[in-house]
């Protein structure tokens, strides 16, 4: 017996959801909130850092909902088309490199770091985790490495026609 497919609880999104240049404008201001939020931190400016955080998070809610959760979906739930399974697969793919690389080029800069210094004196490269500048940049990294492959489908999916 074959299964049902489920319906998605992620239904056609509203009409200026539905075009790509929309859902670009949202993935570039998303990302740049958290990079900005990370700017903010660096600055000692943890609640407009904070703020930022925020905004980001809102406008991934809001990519979640114009993608139709196609990032995270599970096949029975949302994907219809061999063309929805591959465009995911896509996202997810792309998503592993650049979150490679960018592990990689933390790793790099702060192995450069450590052998740059003094062999004979303790080194501590953040002097209080729970600062909120600190946490701040650990949640706006994490949050563009989750959001990848939804901003990399918000960024290639075409137009959704209406159903």
């Amino acid at each position: 017996m074959k299964s049902q497919p489920i319906k998605n609880p992620f239904p056609t999104p509203i009409r200026s959801l539905r075009v790509r240049q929309n859902r670009r404008v949202i993935t570039v201001l998303a990302n740049g909130f958290r990079v900005l939020a990370i700017v903010f931190a660096f600055a000692q400016l943890g609640y407009l850092a904070l703020g930022a955080i925020a905004i980001s998070v809102a406008l991934a809610f809001v990519l979640q909902f114009a993608t139709r959760n196609l990032a995270n979906a599970i096949e029975k739930l949302v994907i219809t088309d061999e063309y929805e399974r591959q465009l995911r697969d896509k996202a997810h793919l792309f998503s592993y490199w650049v979150t490679m690389m960018m592990v990689c080029g933390i790793v790099g800069a702060v192995s450069g770091y450590l052998f740059t210094q003094d062999p004979n004196k303790p080194i501590m490269l953040v002097k209080n985790y729970f600062k909120i500048e600190t946490l701040t940049i650990i949640f706006a990294v994490i949050a563009i490495i989750i959001s990848l492959p939804t901003s990399f489908i918000a960024w290639l999916e075409p137009d959704l026609i209406a159903d």
